[in-house]
Order: structure tokens, then sequence, then C-alpha cells
């Protein structure tokens, strides 16, 4: 493959380590709860998929959670919660800072819009995508499709890079290439392949 005109990567688990029950557990002290009420309503009542789907934006989920919890919790307690769940993988950020400069750099990630900001923060302001902007999550095909659409750039110049095989298989679905990572090693041999590192 020559060089890619797009790299689009994933977020948790490749760039970053996410924590779920942190964030759970940073959102139930803000809302004066237990843990297991708030993963009972982001997830038993689907609230959370909903939103990383973009059925629901950042103030109706939040409106929903303390409808059913009882709560008033903002959008800066989401915000702080996940800020506290999420490590980003320095050694991986570092590689990006290597790649061509005439090579788009952009996360392709199964979030929702209120968890977009903390991304942005965590990343320095690279370009993020997430599906509830899309309309659409990982590893539908159709997700890949929009992301090349919304970064101009054809799905057979773009790669992209996922920790799970299933999400690497929906890319190459949709014509683009693509290939597992799991630490900054292996995402260093990956992109070096590539021809992306200068």
């Amino acid at each position: 493959m020559q060089r890619p005109q797009a790299l689009l990567l994933d977020f948790d688990g490749l760039l970053a380590d996410y924590d779920h029950r942190t964030h759970l557990r940073g959102l139930a002290e803000a809302a004066g709860c237990a843990v297991e009420q708030v993963d009972a309503a982001l997830r038993g009542d689907g609230l959370e998929f909903a939103h990383a789907r973009g059925e629901l934006d950042g103030a109706h989920l939040l409106h929903a959670l303390n409808q059913r919890l009882g709560s008033d919790l903002q959008a800066s307690d989401w915000h702080s919660a996940r800020l506290a769940a999420s490590r980003v993988r320095t050694d991986c950020l570092a590689l990006l800072e290597r790649v061509h400069a005439d090579v788009q750099v952009a996360v392709l990630t199964n979030n929702g819009l209120l968890t977009l900001p903390v991304i942005a923060q965590l990343l320095h302001g690279r370009r993020v995508l997430c599906s509830a902007a899309l309309g659409v999550r990982k590893p539908d095909p159709a997700a890949y499709l929009a992301a090349c659409a919304a970064l101009g750039c054809a799905p057979a110049r773009s790669l992209f890079v996922d920790h799970l095989f299933r999400n690497v298989q929906g890319a190459r679905e949709a014509g683009l290439h693509a290939d597992t990572a799991f630490h900054a090693q292996s995402l260093r041999r990956l992109l070096k392949r590539n021809h992306c590192l200068g």
C-alpha cells in the first residue's frame, strides 16, 4: 500500500486506557447514589447506547439519568468522571507526532457527544469523529464510510487501526485498509509498514 491519505485510530483501548467502573463511580458520587443504580440506568435502560448512536444528545441523556436517579447531574459531572476514568498512552500519542504531514489523522470512536470534548482535551485538539455525530457505530461498515466522507478521503486511501478485530473487519468490509494494534510497539510497526512515519 502507498502512504494513506487518512489515518483513523480507535481511542479507548489503543490511544487510551478506559476504566468504565471509575466512570460509573464518579457519576454515582456526583449523583449521590450507588454505582449499581447508575449502571442500571445507563446500560439496563439502554441510555448509554442510545447516546453513542446519536439518538440522545447530551442534554437528553442527562435529563433521563436525572429522572431515574433523582439527581441533578450536569455535563461537567460527566466530563469529570470520564476524565478520571481515562489515561492516555503517551507513547502512542508520541507516534502520532511523527506521522507525515500529508496524512490526515483522526480518531474514530464509539462514544456519545458528552464524551467528545473530554477526548479532544486528552488528544490536545486532534480531530475526533464519534459514532453519535456520524449516526452509526463501529463495526458497521457505514461508520467507516461516514468517517471517510467527513475527512474527504476515499476508503481505499484510508488506514484504520483498532484493538478489536471485529472493528477492523468492519473497516475492511467498507473498503479501508485496516489492522489491529494493541500498544505503542505494534502501532509503530503498523505505521512504519504503511509508510506513515517520518
